[in-house]
C-alpha cells in the first residue's frame, strides 16, 4: 500500500485521482509501525505521601526517574530535552478543581518545573494552566508561580479562536458569559479553542489526578484537557454519547493547533519569493522529508511552485478579505494550510502518521496516581481515597486512561462499590483516531520501585 501511494503523489493528477489519493490516506495510517508498543512507565516509592501529605524530595526522584525511563536516557537534562526544547513555550496542564489533595498535587508540578529548568527551558517560558484562573488561585498556585518564577493562566480567562472549530449541529446548548458567541447568539453548537492553546502554547505536558467521574467512570487526560481547553462544553457533560466522541476531537485540535504569525509568514514569504527554492519552510506548518507538493486551486488543478502558491493564496486572502486554503501533500501525507488576509497561517489536518505525531504539541502525560480518589469525583472526598504512591508517564493520554479506569474499576468491585459508567467508547474513539491506544496488549508496562533512600 505504501509503494501505491508514492505513485500517487506526482506532479500531475486528476481531482478524481486526488480524491483517491485522500481516501487512501484514511483508510490507510501511514507511518505508524504494527507492531510497536505503547511504552507506559510506573515509578512506585512507597513514601511518597504520609497522611495525604507528598514528600517533596521522594516526588522529584520518582518524576526524575520516570523521564529517563520512559524516553531511555541516562540523565534527566537529556530526558526532558527528549519531550521538550529549550525555546518552547511549554504549558503544564493541571487539575485544580478539586483543590490540592484530590486534584493535582503541587509537588509533582514542582518537580516537573524544577527538571525542566534543569533542563535549559527559561522559567518564563513555563505555563502552569487550567480551565479557569480563579481555581488556580483558589488552589494556591499564585505563592507556588511566584516562589518558582513561572506563569499562570486559565484557558478560559485567555479568550477563544475563530478557527478550528468542533461543532455538533445536534447538539445546541445555552452559552455561558465566558463563550465566545455569547451576547453574540443564545444558544450555539460550536465549540472554539481556546488562544492559550492555539497561539501562546508550543508544547503541552498534562498532568492529571486518578480520580473517578460519574458521568463516564474516569476524568483522565483526554476528557481533562479536552473540556478545559474549549467553550460551549456543558453540552458534552450532559450528553455522554457527544462527550465520547468530542473529546478526542477537541484533543486532535488541541494537539495540532499550529500556527505562523503575521510577521514570521511576511519575512519567510519575502525570502522564499527572491529565491524562488522548491523549500518553503519554515512556511510549512509541519516538517516533512522528501518531495512537496502545493495546490491553490483557485491557480491551477496541478501543483505550483512554493513560492508562487503562497504568494497567490495570500494575495487572494487580502483582495477578498477571507482566509485562503493552501493544500500541501508529500508522498504520504497532506493537510491544508490556511492563510488569513492578515498574514496568519493555520493548520487543518488531514492525515496522521508518524511524522505528524512527532510533531503534536502534547509532549508527554503524567497521572499522579500517588493518591487514588475511586468515588465522588465531582468532589475532594479523601474518605473515598488510597495513597498507591505511584506516578505513569507515557506519551499516550489514551494509555494512561485505559490503565486509570481498569484500576478505579478493581477497587470499585473489590469495595462493593457499583460500576456504572465505563469510558470504552470515549477510549476506543480516540484510539481510532489515532491519539493513543486502549488495549493492554498494545502496551509496554515497566513499573520502576524506588529505594527508601531516595527520600532521605
Amino acid at each position: 500500500m505504501v509503494a501505491k501511494l508514492v505513485h500517487l503523489a506526482k506532479a500531475h493528477y486528476s481531482p478524481a485521482r486526488r480524491t483517491l489519493f485522500t481516501c487512501l490516506l484514511l483508510l490507510c495510517p501511514i507511518g505508524l509501525t504494527a507492531g510497536t508498543k505503547t511504552k507506559v512507565t510506573k515509578i512506585h516509592a512507597p513514601k511518597a505521601t504520609r497522611y495525604f501529605q507528598t514528600n517533596p524530595k521522594q516526588v522529584l526522584a520518582m518524576v526524575e526517574s520516570g523521564v529517563k525511563h520512559l524516553s531511555n536516557q541516562t540523565s534527566p537534562i537529556a530526558a526532558w530535552r527528549h519531550f521538550i526544547s529549550t525555546n518552547d513555550i511549554v504549558g503544564l496542564k493541571i487539575n485544580t478543581r478539586l483543590g490540592t489533595l484530590s486534584g493535582t498535587r503541587p509537588a509533582v508540578v514542582e518537580a516537573v518545573i524544577q527538571g525542566l529548568t534543569r533542563a535549559g527551558v527559561p522559567r518564563g517560558n513555563i505555563i502552569i494552566w487550567d480551565r479557569e484562573l480563579k481555581d488556580l488561585k483558589r488552589a494556591g498556585y499564585i505563592p507556588i508561580a511566584k516562589r518558582l518564577g513561572v506563569q499562570l493562566a486559565g484557558a478560559r480567562d485567555s479568550g477563544y479562536s475563530s478557527w478550528n472549530t468542533y461543532t455538533v449541529p445536534a447538539l445546541h446548548w445555552d452559552l455561558d458569559k465566558s463563550d465566545r458567541l455569547f451576547g453574540k447568539e443564545k444558544s450555539s453548537a460550536i465549540s472554539h479553542t481556546s488562544k492559550l492553546i492555539t497561539e501562546r502554547l508550543s508544547a503541552i505536558i498534562s498532568i492529571h489526578p486518578l480520580i473517578a467521574d460519574r458521568q463516564s467512570g474516569i476524568r483522565g487526560h483526554l476528557q481533562g484537557l479536552a473540556l478545559s481547553s474549549a467553550d460551549n462544553t456543558n453540552r458534552f457533560e450532559k450528553s455522554t454519547p457527544h462527550l465520547n466522541l468530542a473529546a478526542a476531537e477537541l484533543m486532535d485540535r488541541i494537539a495540532f493547533s499550529k500556527s505562523i504569525s503575521p510577521t514570521d509568514f511576511k519575512r519567510n514569504l519575502k525570502i522564499l519569493q527572491a529565491s524562488q527554492s522548491s523549500q518553503a519552510y519554515p512556511l510549512h506548518l509541519l516538517k516533512t522529508q522528501g518531495k512537496v507538493f502545493y495546490y491553490y486551486q483557485k491557480a491551477s488543478n496541478e501543483n505550483l511552485p512554493a513560492h508562487q502558491a503562497f504568494t497567490l493564496s495570500y494575495e487572494t486572502a487580502k483582495e477578498e478579505n477571507i482566509g485562503q486554503t493552501l493544500l500541501i501533500r508529500t508522498d504520504k501525507h497532506e493537510w491544508e494550510q490556511v492563510i488569513l488576509p492578515d498574514g496568519r497561517n493555520i493548520l487543518e489536518r488531514k492525515t496522521l502518521g508518524r511524522e505528524e505525531m512527532a510533531q503534536s504539541k502534547l509532549r508527554l502525560h503524567i497521572t499522579d496516581a500517588l493518591l487514588c480518589q475511586f468515588h465522588h469525583g465531582d468532589q475532594s472526598r479523601p474518605d473515598f481515597s488510597t495513597a498507591l504512591n505511584e506516578l505513569w508517564f507515557s506519551k499516550d493520554p489514551v494509555a494512561l486512561d485505559t490503565l486509570s479506569y481498569e484500576l478505579i474499576t478493581k477497587l470499585r468491585v473489590y469495595l462493593k462499590l457499583p460500576v456504572r459508567s465505563s469510558p470504552r467508547k470515549l477510549l476506543g474513539y480516540a484510539s481510532k483516531m489515532m491519539m493513543g491506544t486502549d488495549s493492554v496488549q498494545s502496551m509496554q508496562i515497566e513499573t520502576i520501585r524506588l529505594q527508601d533512600r531516595a527520600s532521605e
